[in-house]
């Protein structure tokens, strides 16, 4: 064999098969780290957008719903008809109904004597109750609403008597597999006991009450 013959011999060896199943093994491993990068990436930016558009979605209600319960001079008991939830009350321009439907939540607005709530407006979407809970809770005014609550509840004590009645909207915004709750409390500042109560201890009755389903 001549120095050429060995020298092709040589460049024609190429890679043993240990070595090209320790450079495959390598090279797996790196794919595995930036893939998980990325997947993580994406993942916290999908996170934050979706968590994003829920807050929007609880930043509207809070906001439309501010602006019309403070000023309300009676509130309904809350219920549910045929899995909807319903809480009606009554403000110097007229009625209103709240409406917490297949995630969507809704206004509705009539004057009396009419008894026909009008077209909706959508105040939020992707909203569900939080667990368990009502979407909505009245307390009435000279209630005890927090007598039987834990030491520093709400930052009052258990003896906190209402002035006016108060609504508890507790909903939780989901888009996608984020979720955000909101438990928000607003005042309905027109509203006192000698309003909210008939002279015999019942609860004053309202026309408003009457466009619920039955």
């Amino acid at each position: 064999m001549t120095p050429g013959d060995d020298r092709r011999s040589r460049d024609d060896s190429g890679f043993t098969l240990i070595e090209l199943l320790v450079g495959m093994g390598l090279m797996a491993v790196v794919l595995v780290i930036v893939l998980s990068g990325l997947v993580e990436v994406y993942s916290n930016v999908n996170r934050a957008d979706t968590l994003g558009v829920a807050r929007d979605q609880l930043s509207n209600s809070f906001r439309r719903l501010d602006k019309e319960l403070r000023y309300a001079s009676w509130l309904s008991v809350p219920g549910q008809v045929s899995g909807a939830w319903y809480m009606e009350y009554a403000t110097a321009g007229g009625c209103r109904q709240l409406v917490l439907k297949n995630g969507v939540l809704t206004e509705t607005s009539w004057t009396l004597p009419g008894t026909t709530p009008g077209t909706p407006t959508t105040l939020g979407t992707d909203l569900t109750p939080t667990g368990t809970i009502a979407p909505f809770t009245v307390y009435l005014a000279n209630s005890l609403p927090y007598a039987s609550a834990s030491p520093g509840t709400a930052g009052v004590g258990n003896d906190y008597q209402l002035a006016h009645s108060q609504v508890r909207l507790r909903v939780t915004g989901q888009v996608g597999t984020t979720k955000l709750p909101l438990d928000v409390l607003f005042t309905a500042q027109n509203t006192n006991a000698s309003n909210v109560f008939a002279d015999n201890g019942k609860l004053t009755e309202n026309d408003c009450s009457k466009a619920r389903p039955t």
